[in-house]
């Protein structure tokens, strides 16, 4: 899988494409976005007015389309093990691609830019992956950073997170701007590895490479030293200028919640490069594909560490819509004190906040059924457990500086309890209920 269009004809051949013919105005897009993810399907709007390119989104709708590209099986652990892996940039030759000068154009007439909630204070790049080279090192440091418009050419760029945040105070300390390409329109596994923390001499495009199997291709575009990922949409080619900072945001960001940074640099567009009739890929910070990304990577590094020390885990569910915050875990037959020490654990992960633990034979995906489980099997004054102080996720908004968060863990098990058996509906004759319920259009 090299591009984002090989992804979108993978999951067309799997039923799992909505195309939306009809043609859609810009400011429309993110609530039909919205409305349109619960459908668990990739979103596709072939026509957006007053634009030359298509819109997608929601292109990860579940964890198992992500293990879909792994090859199927654990791919939790097949996450884990490719990206361990480096493989090498394989470069190329600059295949077509249409390039539009940005000094005297306003890059909003090219790119379907967002505003995706109400209070935003301008429309944003979500899915923009930032490369620069490292002006010591020579390594490129890549990631993926929210970028503002601000007008014309302009772009605002938070370096919150190394290594670009190292870089640009590299090329601050020097006097000097800071040249960088991002990359819009990449495949999921491209787009996932930019969110992994790597060591400062490893290029990020060679653990994608991991993940993919084989090298990245990269080429190089015609003013800028930086090599950026083959088969991409869109590149912007131009440089921040330490010297031109500006506030930045409100943003809704994945919490739920706006955040505002005091001041971010001004990313300068000096020429727009894309593939004919380009992809712009859409993200929501507070949407169900957001949060896939993130309980993806959050579960896999989770089963590794803890499934080792409590081998009675029968399974791990991370509730969506919580960032990654919120985890139900499902466990067999084991002694009290050991599920109380499971639940320890799992505190100690920065962005685990609640941690649920409930016996096999609830369904930890079905929330009604876990509730049932918290309100019969749980006595809060013995089974809910408080912990103040520890770690958090930075986009916690009860996140205070270094004073941590309060967390809270929860045994709704019956380990080491005199519970009554749970009551359940009697069968009756199987091939008998499953053919009135066929008749009756009901569940087979």
């Amino acid at each position: 899988m090299d591009s984002l269009r090989e992804y979108l004809a993978f999951v067309n051949a799997r039923g799992l494409l909505l195309e939306i013919e009809e043609t859609v105005a810009r400011e429309d897009i993110p609530e039909l976005i919205d409305l349109l993810s619960h459908r668990g399907q990739v979103i596709l709007f072939k026509k957006v007015e007053g634009y030359q390119c298509a819109v997608t989104a929601n292109i990860v709708p579940s964890h198992d389309t992500l293990g879909a590209l792994l090859g199927g099986g654990d791919f939790y652990e097949t996450f884990l093990k490719g990206a361990a892996l480096t493989r090498a940039k394989v470069p190329q030759e600059r295949g077509e691609l249409v390039s539009i000068d940005l000094r005297e154009r306003d890059l909003i007439s090219v790119l379907p830019i967002l505003r995706y909630c109400e209070h935003d204070s301008a429309p944003f790049i979500t899915t923009g992956i930032v490369s620069s080279k490292d002006p010591e090192s020579g390594v490129v440091g890549r990631g993926i950073h929210r970028m503002e418009y601000r007008g014309g050419n302009r772009l605002g760029v938070a370096f919150l997170n190394p290594p670009l945040v190292d870089i640009f105070r590299r090329y601050e300390a020097k006097g000097e701007v800071m040249p960088i390409t991002v990359t819009v329109g990449v495949d999921p596994l491209l787009f996932l590895s930019m969110a992994l923390k790597v060591a400062p001499d490893i290029d990020k495009l060679e653990v994608a490479g991991g993940l993919r199997g084989k090298g990245v291709a990269v080429i190089q575009l015609s003013d800028s030293p930086i090599d950026v990922p083959e088969g991409a949409e869109f590149y912007l080619e131009g440089y921040v200028d330490p010297k031109d900072m500006s506030r930045d945001g409100p943003l809704g960001e994945i919490s739920g919640y706006y955040l505002t940074i005091e001041k971010t640099p001004t990313f300068v567009v000096n020429r727009v490069f894309h593939r004919p009739s380009p992809l712009f890929h859409a993200l929501p910070p507070t949407s169900l594909e957001a949060d896939t990304y993130l309980t993806f990577v959050s579960r896999a590094h989770v089963e590794q560490s803890v499934k080792r020390l409590f081998p009675f885990i029968q399974g791990i569910f991370f509730v969506p819509g919580t960032f990654g915050s919120s985890v139900i875990v499902s466990v067999g037959a084991s002694q009290r004190g050991k599920v109380r020490s499971l639940m320890l654990s799992m505190l100690t992960f920065p962005m685990i906040k609640k941690v649920t633990i409930v016996d096999s034979d609830i369904r930890a995906d079905n929330l009604r059924d876990v509730e049932w489980a918290v309100v019969t099997r749980c006595d809060a004054d013995r089974d809910v457990t408080i912990i103040p102080g520890l770690q958090g996720q930075p986009i916690d908004p009860w996140l205070a500086g270094d004073g941590g968060v309060a967390k809270i863990g929860i045994d709704a098990t019956i380990q080491g309890k005199d519970i009554e058996a749970r009551a359940r509906v009697a069968p009756g004759n199987a091939a008998a209920v499953k053919r009135v319920m066929g008749i009756v259009g009901g569940t087979k």
